[in-house]
């Protein structure tokens, strides 16, 4: 996996760099690493954001979400 890809996929998933430290439980320094292609991505970590980068894409939002406000309701 490119660094690119990396970022891609994090940004798929709606993830920073500091969510996937935080996620994995491992240290904010090799998360930035990764993506700035200091050090090579771990196939099996590669392979994970594939699957959930894929899924969370084919998943997509609910309809009629996007944009959605809360109606205040009046009096009671």
């Amino acid at each position: 996996m490119t660094p690119e890809r990396f970022k891609e996929c994090l940004s798929l998933l709606r993830w920073s760099q500091i969510d996937l430290a935080a996620a994995l439980e491992c240290d904010i320094f090799l998360t930035n690493a990764w993506g700035n292609g200091l050090e090579p991505i771990p196939a099996e970590i590669s392979a994970w954001l594939e699957k959930l980068a894929k899924a969370h894409h084919k998943a997509g939002i609910p309809d009629g979400y996007k944009g959605a406000v809360l109606k205040m309701k009046v009096g009671g």
